[in-house]
Parts: C-alpha cells; sequence; structure tokens
C-alpha cells in the first residue's frame, strides 16, 4: 500500500464531506476518513526532525507497546502519584465501620450488591496522598468474567459521602491531586482491553476512554509538561489474514481538571491477505507508531499532530470535541474458512456485494443482508453493526 493510494483516498473521502458514498462501502484496495474536525495541513518548514528540534524524543516512544517492546516492562506515568493504603490516622475501619479521625464521625460500611456469582473480599481504605480523600473500596470477584472488580466510595477526611464508582481509582493527576486516575489494562492476547478513566470527586462523574475487548492495539497516555493536557489515543484493530485489516485511532485531549477538550478520530482499512504484525500496527498514516510530536496551535485554540511515515511528515489539526460518528468496519466472512470464497454471494438492498470474504466500511445500524448460496437457496439474515467496534460477520 502506498503513499499515492492512501492520498487518493484521503482527497476522496474529504470531497465526500467525510460521508459515504454508499451506505455500504466495499474496500478494494484502502479507505481512509478522519472525522470532520480533523484537518491535513502543510508541515511547517524547519531543518532539523520535530523531536530533535523540540529536544525530545518522538511521543510514540511513551507508549504502551513501544515501551514495552524496548524495555520489557510498562511505561512510567511521572505524571501520576499511586493512592496509598489507608493511614489509621486519617480513618480506619473498625467493627463494621469507618471512623474518621479528624471529626470523630462514624459510617457503616455498606453491604454491596454485587453481580449473581461474586466472590466477595473484606473492604479495605486507601487515601490520596495528601489525605484530603478517602476511598472505601469492597472488591470482589466475578467468576464469570474471570476479573477482580471493585465498588469505591470516596469521602472527604471529615467523612462526608461524595462519589460512588463502579470501578477503582488507583492514582491521582500530580499537579491535581483532585482529579483521580485510572489507566486499567484487563485481559490478555484475545480478550485485552484497556480503560483510562478519570474521575472528578467533587462532581461524582467519571470519563472512560476504552476499546472494545479483544480489538485493543496500541494505547498512548501522557502529558505534555509541564502544564499541558493529558493525551488520550487509543487504536481499535481489526484483522482477519484473508481479507485485511482496519485501524480506527481515537485521540483524546484533556485538560488537568478533566474537562474534555478536544477529540477527533480517523479509520483506516485496508484489502491485503497476510498482513504482518509491523505492517499492521504502522497500517494508518496517523497511527501512534508514526507519532512525533503533539504541539499547540498557536492562535487558532487547537493541536498539531505531527507523524512521520515513509512518505514523509503529515500534521493533522485538531480543534473542539467531536461528536461525529465513525464508519463501521465489517469483516464479512464465512462460517466454514473451508469453503471456496466463491460459495457464498453476499447482497443488501438487492446490490450485489460480491463472494466472500470482504471487508467493507458502513453507517452503523441493524443492516438485512441477503445470502446467495449458489444453488438457488436465498438466505436472509439481520445483523447489528456497531460502531467504534470491529464487526465479524459471519455467513
Amino acid at each position: 500500500m502506498g503513499t499515492k493510494s492512501f492520498l487518493v483516498c484521503f482527497f476522496l473521502a474529504l470531497a465526500l464531506g467525510h460521508a459515504l458514498g454508499e451506505p455500504i462501502q466495499i474496500v478494494d484496495k484502502d479507505f481512509v476518513w478522519l472525522s470532520s474536525n480533523l484537518t491535513e495541513i502543510t508541515p511547517p518548514r524547519i531543518k532539523q526532525d520535530l523531536h530533535q528540534f523540540r529536544g525530545a524524543p518522538p511521543v510514540r516512544e511513551r507508549s504502551y507497546r513501544n515501551y514495552f517492546d524496548r524495555t520489557g516492562g510498562p511505561p512510567p506515568y511521572p505524571f501520576l502519584r499511586s493512592m496509598e493504603g489507608g493511614r489509621p490516622s486519617i480513618a480506619q475501619i473498625k467493627d463494621g465501620s469507618i471512623f474518621f479521625r479528624k471529626t470523630g464521625n462514624k459510617v457503616t460500611l455498606i453491604t454491596p450488591s454485587f453481580p449473581p456469582g461474586a466472590n466477595p473480599a473484606p473492604p479495605y481504605l486507601l487515601n490520596t496522598p495528601n489525605g484530603k480523600w478517602v476511598l472505601a473500596v469492597y472488591p470482589y470477584y466475578l467468576y464469570q468474567e474471570k476479573e477482580n472488580r471493585h465498588l469505591t466510595e470516596v469521602y472527604t477526611d471529615s467523612g462526608d459521602r461524595v462519589a460512588v464508582y463502579e470501578s477503582l481509582p488507583t492514582h491521582v493527576l500530580v499537579s491535581n491531586p483532585d482529579l483521580f486516575v485510572s489507566p486499567e489494562r484487563s485481559g490478555c492476547c484475545e480478550s485485552l482491553k484497556w480503560s483510562i478513566r478519570l474521575y472528578n470527586p467533587r462532581g461524582g462523574s467519571v470519563s472512560e476512554f476504552s476499546c472494545p475487548e479483544g480489538f485493543c492495539g496500541d494505547v498512548l497516555f501522557t502529558k505534555l509538561e509541564p502544564k499541558g493536557p493529558l493525551i488520550v489515543i487509543e487504536e481499535i484493530i481489526g484483522r482477519a489474514d484473508e481479507v485485511g485489516a482496519s485501524m480506527q485511532t481515537n485521540v483524546y485531549v484533556v485538560e488537568s481538571h478533566g474537562k474534555l477538550a478536544a477529540s477527533g478520530k480517523t479509520l483506516v482499512a485496508v484489502r491485503a491477505s497476510g498482513l504482518s504484525r509491523k505492517q499492521i500496527d504502522s497500517l494508518s498514516p496517523f497511527a501512534i507508531s508514526n507519532l512525533i510530536s503533539v504541539e499547540p496551535d498557536p492562535g487558532k485554540m487547537g493541536w498539531l499532530f505531527y507523524y512521520e511515515t515513509d512518505g514523509g511528515r503529515r500534521v493533522l489539526r485538531l480543534v473542539s470535541a467531536g461528536t461525529q460518528p465513525v464508519p463501521s468496519v465489517s469483516f464479512v466472512l464465512s462460517k466454514d474458512p473451508s469453503m471456496s470464497a466463491r460459495g457464498k454471494m453476499v447482497k443488501t438492498g438487492g446490490r450485489s456485494l460480491g463472494f466472500l470474504p470482504l471487508l467493507v466500511v458502513s453507517d452503523p445500524g441493524k443492516t438485512s443482508f441477503q445470502i446467495d448460496h449458489g444453488d438457488g437457496k436465498i438466505e436472509e439474515v439481520v445483523k447489528e453493526i456497531k460502531s467504534d467496534d470491529v464487526n465479524v460477520l459471519l455467513f
């Protein structure tokens, strides 16, 4: 897949106003889509590489996969500080209640209503490093999901309950200890999932940035120092050896107080068989593996994302928080992999899509397909196609 192909598809997407020309579009080579608040601009003319010009290594080196491949461990988060074990000088659990030293308040521990099949463990306390907040944590193991989960109550150091969360904050932001954070990586292999959560205890709100289980690619979670925002970038990867691969990249810029400042999404789908992991990791020109820097856009209230690819430097300008739905990727495959690809013809709305296997993009929602088995039998099937996901449709 060459740079020229990417440029042709990119400008075609712009000409279509980022919309699909058909309810379902067949990908026979490559497809590129950007949300309307992302604009590709001409790279600034500088003589040196941007990361050398700025005196810092490329941002991609902070991603989970890049860092793990280089060091064998997860990347550090120097902009975060871990929650601490509950200090008795602030609060302690005794006789089924929480005692708060500052005011002498006594709060009875709740009896959570755990899901069926849950195996609860004894509750415990955490507190923020500044001692301002106390967290009562009710852990349990859910056998059906094979996961450790938590219910968390948040109290002031005086004993006033301000929030309840169905997950566990694990850190605070160093520059704002009133913002709780949880960079959670759960499952592994085919069930891997990333969830970056930001908690505002004063308002009881939680913002979550996650990728669908089993389709998570690389993730970048970092902060632009010294006073810059948090950057969250997550990849959603789809692949089928016989038909191709896709990469959706979700980009979020979050201010230090937890407000979403801007967000945008890109999508690339490529029709090709037997792509290697290295090819898939760099499938999109806007993949994390190509990202070298994130900079504020002077005077335009936006952000510039700089990428380096084999074709040279590319720059995306991100403004505002995007609300535009992403086209949905679907891998349309045979239930029986041993069956000849010419065995089944797929149609929708009277339009022929072709023989299996297929790679298509479409608007999300319920879609009716007609499957022609080639023996005179026509099968009508309705499938739910999801947004921000990878759809695998078996016929």
